[in-house]
């Protein structure tokens, strides 16, 4: 269990190279967990990497009201700490889940590694008071960029 602001403080610290591949207006697939849509997002598909190798895929939908709170920024920066630094946006539930999976064609080659290598699928939500979907990521790492450490309570 973590909060969404450690997850920002952890992102806020990290400088990736962001490469927009994609930008448009797109509806995200939502299921009736992740809540209400918004009238319209943002999508953004990018790719991160750090010293020259790319790290992760993202697709990005971002309700296009927020998006115009900080356009520059949203397009310059990782989107938590951006959403929760706008005074106007509320957060009232965020979740991620994290399944393993393999890289398709086009992961592949943005990652720089071979078609069926692991990779971690996240998908993360955040939703308003109203269950409107703010913000929809859906992350593809590298499976070699993945650790995850938990401690266990007797």
């Amino acid at each position: 269990e973590t909060s969404l602001q450690a997850l920002a403080d952890v992102y806020r610290d990290d400088t990736p190279n962001l490469t927009l591949i994609e930008e448009a207006r797109a509806s995200p697939r939502l299921d009736a967990r992740d809540g209400v849509p918004a009238p319209q997002y943002r999508f953004m598909r990018r790719v991160h990497s750090r010293n020259g190798e790319a790290y992760c895929v993202i697709s990005i939908y971002l309700d296009e009201r927020v998006f115009r709170m900080a356009p520059r920024r949203f397009r310059r920066e990782t989107v938590i700490p951006v959403l929760l630094d706008l005074p106007r946006v509320r957060i009232a539930h965020a979740w991620q889940t994290l399944e393993i999976g393999t890289a398709d064609v086009l992961t592949a080659r943005h990652l720089g590694i071979h078609v069926n290598a692991p990779v971690a699928e996240v998908r993360r939500v955040c939703q308003a008071p109203d269950r409107t979907v703010l913000y929809l990521g859906e992350v593809t790492y590298r499976g070699d960029y993945i650790h995850l450490e938990m401690d266990l309570k007797p």
